[in-house]
């Protein structure tokens, strides 16, 4: 019984950790960039390129952090002081970046917000990487790993729903100026505070495996060739390169479509991700059952498709369209969503499980890490480009905070962002993924054993 109650714990510790930095992380990919150019007058080209040489900062303190926490010896754990720390740096990166006083100067503005993205970075990896690696040495057999993948789809669901649907909603209410996005940011850092600590207390007794006893200094370039040396995961990172640049930019876009193509309200962008989310949520039982059909892979090229099928349909929206349409992509695109976050991150476990069977050696967090540091130079180079762009199209910023007149060549870019980069990008994943082969059977635990 309470083993069977340990597993419960685990479940919903898992679930909870993603609750946290999904809601923290959505919030500001949906929202930040829009608040920069639009509330604080930072060109669209400027906004990118800060969020971008964040994600690399980013990118690369993930594979330290990961290594870190493969190393670390403390009385909780590897995992829980780091999931403890991202949790309080987290919300105090929101509230410093939606909260941004009025500098009267724009470049003063650029560098408060560049150290509050920074912060905010930080606590992202800091819940992420542990969180993930925690999820693979807490059991040794795959099934219970997917369904903590499963878990984990739902938590991350649930807080996509909360730091996307709770903004719109507060905006719609309170408005689009400086103290709304103030009271927005502090509801969601209370939420992410309250999910990790939940999480850690849930996490304490989850299975522990120990540090290596002669651990290998922390060499990036090392690092990174032992992982391109396992081709499965190789493979999965292309994938993963793909699928993170084409999501990065439609959902960092969406806030602009909502406002300038189909000319809405902010309480449009929380509908659109309340039906995002049940779609997300209610396709994890099907996607679960698919996979074991047709199997990962197969449910991944899948999802991926529909996923840019979706995105395709969003450049025949009009500010004319009937609800229901728009409800019925956010939908399909949650319900592809659903389907790429499961078996991207199932087959990325076995990949890092692959690798703990041909060496022997525990390398999670190292896995882990590199993992993140594709998202985010994926992201990176997403938000980059998508700034650039957007610049170069005659996007025009602002400090009023609502709607200012733009042209047709720049609505039109946000239009493409929304809906055939994402396609393509998604054309891509689908091609890369195509070669991935890992049979289960190779994912068998040593003779040896797990260890302690």
């Amino acid at each position: 019984m309470a083993q069977s109650d340990n597993r419960w714990a685990i479940r919903f510790g898992s679930a909870l950790v993603p609750v946290a930095h999904a809601a923290g992380q959505n919030v500001v990919t949906v929202l930040g960039l829009r608040f920069m150019t639009d509330s604080l007058a930072i060109s669209a080209g400027t906004a990118g390129l800060i969020f971008a040489l964040v994600k690399i900062y980013d990118g690369l303190l993930d594979p330290a952090v990961g290594a870190w926490s493969d190393r670390a010896q403390t009385r909780w754990g590897r995992r829980l002081p780091f999931l403890f720390v991202g949790g309080l740096a987290m919300p105090l990166g929101v509230a410093m970046l939606f909260g941004a006083p009025d500098f009267g100067s724009v470049l003063l503005a650029e560098l408060f917000v560049t150290l509050a993205l920074i912060i905010h970075a930080s606590g992202y990896t800091l819940l992420t990487i542990p969180g993930f690696a925690m999820v693979v040495e807490s059991s040794p057999d795959h099934h219970e790993r997917t369904r903590l993948m499963a878990w984990r789809v739902y938590g991350n669901a649930i807080g996509t729903l909360i730091g996307t649907t709770l903004p719109g909603l507060i905006l719609g209410r309170l408005g689009a100026g400086r103290g709304a996005h103030l009271a927005m940011a502090l509801a969601i850092g209370a939420v992410v505070l309250l999910a990790t600590l939940l999480a850690v207390r849930l996490l304490i007794k989850a299975p522990r495996s120990l540090p290596p006893a002669h651990p290998r200094p922390f060499n990036l370039p090392a690092q990174a060739k032992l992982a391109w040396a396992n081709q499965p995961f190789r493979l999965l990172a292309i994938t993963h390169v793909f699928l993170l640049f084409g999501t990065a930019i439609g959902s960092a876009a969406m806030a602009y479509f909502s406002r300038y193509v189909l000319q809405a309200p902010d309480g449009w962008i929380a509908t659109y991700f309340l039906f995002a989310t049940v779609g997300m949520v209610g396709s994890i039982p099907a996607w679960v059952w698919v996979t074991g059909v047709i199997g990962k892979k197969a449910g991944y090229m899948t999802a991926m498709a529909l996923y840019g099928l979706v995105s395709l349909s969003w450049l025949t929206a009009s500010p004319l369209d009937a609800a229901w349409l728009s409800s019925a992509r956010a939908l399909l695109s949650g319900l592809a969503g659903g389907g790429t976050i499961l078996c991207a991150y199932a087959m990325l476990s076995d990949a890092v499980r692959y690798d703990y069977v041909c060496s022997g050696e525990r390398r999670e967090g190292v896995f882990a890490g590199l993992t993140t540091l594709l998202d985010k130079l994926s992201s990176a180079a997403a938000l980059a480009a998508m700034g650039a762009f957007l610049s170069a199209m005659g996007y025009v910023s602002s400090t009023m905070g609502g709607t200012v007149a733009q042209s047709a060549q720049a609505v039109r870019a946000v239009a493409l962002c929304v809906g055939a980069v994402p396609a393509l990008a998604m054309l891509c994943g689908v091609i890369a993924v195509s070669r991935y082969k890992l049979d289960p059977a190779s994912l068998i635990e040593p003779s040896s054993g797990e260890g302690a």
